[in-house]
């Protein structure tokens, strides 16, 4: 037991371990201020949430990673079932049909597909890296990814759709695609985005959109939760909760940065990102350290989601991105986001246990899939 916890990366895991329990204690304090419709039952919830991503993560690190490409396909395989089958008898949640109520317990598919796709993607590049110069390629690689996205926005869940399509540019782009491709990707994307506001987006998430640019058009509708935010975050001060008490729907959940800013201050929101800096630059180190180019690309994946999840919860917090349903990784209340970003931790510490492993197959130097 002793010599696997030495192959654990302990900074990693204990940093990871104090942003949630920073979480903790803002939505417990978040329930004693009474500025959240929180429940001891929920407080509980959440503390099993962290128990078992905890778990969750520990037990993925005990796991070799070189044995998950063989299990790729019934991964997607599984993923596009069970989406689908969401689509077709799951339960609608503040307006999206996301969900399966199992035992009294919501389970979200999509929180789980965006590790599926990380998965996919590291393999993929990790077997035709050689074959990044062709642009069917990249187009092939994107087959996949294109059907599990388009099956949660269809939910809708733009914000879980956004994150997946935006890894896998990322992914693409590190892996080693030409600049010119990158510009065709550029138009690609435009073009989506026009056929996707004419399309997919429904009036309400449309308004959102407006209104992030100037809430104050519709200051008690679509641009109540934006300038409630705002004045949450500003009302921290720089110790934290200095009398201003400011009321923010979701507070737990999508908002709970600006519950943490307001209960925290300026001085806590540097400790918080002075971690996430700590934890972001461990799982580089993993990556940066492995030789393994499968390991070197789920590394990749699992740092872009987590930077790509927070960028978008702490922008649409201080008024810079659109509001979209979106946690923030290892604070917001929910058992599915909480289990999911634990999950990303694990296959992080699997990567550093198991990459000088016995039968690791190393990169040569004309591989290395970082330039």
């Amino acid at each position: 037991m002793m010599r696997f916890i030495h192959k654990l990366d302990l900074v990693l895991l204990i940093s990871v371990l104090l942003i949630t329990i920073t979480g903790s204690f803002t939505i417990l304090s978040l329930y004693i201020d009474n500025l959240a419709n929180i429940s001891t039952s929920l407080i509980i919830k959440h503390i099993l949430s962290i128990i078992l991503g905890v778990s969750v993560a520990i037990a993925i690190s005990h796991i070799d990673y070189r044995g998950i490409p063989k299990l790729m396909r019934p991964f997607f395989l599984s993923i596009v079932g069970v989406l689908i089958l969401v689509l077709l008898i799951g339960n609608t949640v503040n307006g999206a049909q996301s969900w399966f109520n199992v035992a009294g317990l919501n389970i979200q598919p999509s929180e789980f597909a965006k590790i599926i796709v990380i998965i996919i993607i590291a393999q993929y590049f990790s077997q035709y890296h050689h074959r990044l110069d062709n642009f069917l390629t990249i187009i092939a690689s994107a087959i996949p990814v294109g059907i599990i996205g388009i099956l949660i926005a269809i939910q809708p869940d733009f914000g879980t759709a956004s994150i997946i399509a935006l890894v896998w540019v990322g992914m693409v782009i590190f892996g080693g695609i030409h600049y010119r491709h990158i510009l065709i990707l550029g138009a690609f994307t435009a073009v989506s985005g026009i056929t996707i506001w004419n399309t997919f987006l429904q009036d309400y998430q449309k308004q959102r959109i407006i209104t992030f640019f100037d809430p104050t058009i519709d200051p008690l509708g679509s641009g109540y939760n934006t300038i409630q935010v705002i004045k949450s975050v500003s009302a921290g001060g720089l110790m934290g909760n200095n009398g201003v008490v400011v009321g923010v729907p979701e507070i737990h959940t999508d908002f709970i940065f600006a519950g943490f800013s307001q209960q925290w201050g300026f001085i806590g929101v540097l400790v918080y990102f002075l971690l996430l800096g700590i934890i972001l630059w461990r799982i580089l180190y993993i990556g940066i350290k492995s030789q393994d180019s499968f390991a070197k690309m789920l590394i990749l994946g699992v740092v872009l989601c987590l930077i790509i999840q927070t960028t978008i919860n702490i922008g649409m917090n201080i008024g810079v991105l659109p509001i979209t349903g979106v946690p923030l990784p290892f604070m917001s209340y929910g058992v599915n986001s909480m289990v999911s970003s634990w999950i990303l931790i694990g296959i992080a510490l699997s990567v550093h246990a198991h990459q000088t492993s016995k039968g690791t197959i190393f990169m040569k130097d004309n591989q290395d899939i970082f330039g």
